[in-house]
């Protein structure tokens, strides 16, 4: 088995896993106030048509703040991981991540090997 992540290594992922949740969590706060309901002005397009283009973004921005949901709670699960002790270890083997792969995607719960595994067996995963 490989060393551990060193102190310096887990701090700067956290920081990483920190400032990303930041972001998101504004990026959602943006989506919810887009929610609102539309207004629909006078103009060139009809009512109709106005209500059904606020309707598809409301539909898109619903989407993309379920996204970010679902990444905040990724990165909360990293989060708690550390706390644990248990962060930068692969769920599948067992074996430490490599400290550039967590850099690259700090939410990771696999080394490359492990996942390039389960991609080939998932192809339609990956697209």
């Amino acid at each position: 088995m490989t060393p551990a992540l060193t102190p310096a290594q887990l701090a700067e992922l956290k920081s990483l896993l920190l400032a990303r949740r930041q972001e998101l969590t504004a990026q959602m706060n943006q989506n919810q106030a887009n929610l609102a309901p539309p207004e629909v002005n006078a103009g060139s397009v009809s009512q109709d048509e106005n209500r059904r283009m606020a309707n598809q973004t409301r539909e898109i921005e619903g989407t993309l703040t379920a996204l970010d949901r679902e990444e905040i709670a990724r990165i909360d699960r990293s989060l708690e991981s550390m706390t644990r002790g248990d962060y930068g270890i692969c769920k599948a083997c067992g074996e430490p991540i490599a400290f550039a792969r967590l850099k690259a995607e700090p939410m990771t719960e696999h080394c490359v090997a492990c996942k390039s595994d389960w991609e080939k067996k998932h192809p339609q995963a990956r697209a």
